[in-house]
């Protein structure tokens, strides 16, 4: 994993750099760089919008007492393609934007739940009961109703109570 991510942290830049300087050899670097400004604008005004939207929807699930992992994904969506409108460049820009579609970033979602159902492994691991020499013996007491004369009783090992 990590041998990865070292090539992405370095293909990619080098990608985006080549890219920039082929472009700019036939368009000239102001379009080149008018280019990349543009596109961060572009994506800083998608960006605002998304994320607002998705966290005002995120607020209104957590009020109501629910939670939606879509929705929580295309926060985290969001967040990780602001940080690649950080970055100057066209592929980077490029794939930024796309992400911040949310048409597209649903084909994204799509994409990457089902590579985390590949990728990662669930255990169910059963805990064993504890021993009996783990047990404490203790007596209960119905608090709530102040007037009862019961006497406390021994509750037995493994006993659920009504």
């Amino acid at each position: 994993m990590l041998g990865k991510l070292i090539f992405l942290f370095i293909a990619v830049p080098l990608a985006d750099l080549t890219l920039l300087i082929v472009m700019s050899a036939y368009t000239g670097w102001a379009f080149s760089i008018a280019v990349v400004v543009v596109s961060g604008i572009i994506g800083a005004i998608l960006a605002k919008r998304s994320v607002n939207s998705v966290f005002s929807k995120i607020k209104r699930n957590f009020a109501s007492g629910q939670i939606s992992p879509d929705l929580l994904t295309d926060g985290a969506m969001i967040l990780f393609a602001a940080g690649l409108l950080l970055t100057p460049g066209f592929l980077t820009d490029a794939f930024g934007l796309s992400v911040l579609i949310p048409q597209s970033r649903r084909w994204y979602r799509s994409i990457l739940a089902k590579w985390f159902k590949e990728s990662v492994n669930f255990r169910y691991v059963q805990m064993p009961m504890p021993s009996n020499e783990n047990t404490v013996d203790g007596d209960v007491l119905n608090k709530s109703d102040p007037t009862t004369t019961e006497e406390p009783r021994k509750i037995q090992s493994g006993e659920l109570l009504p």
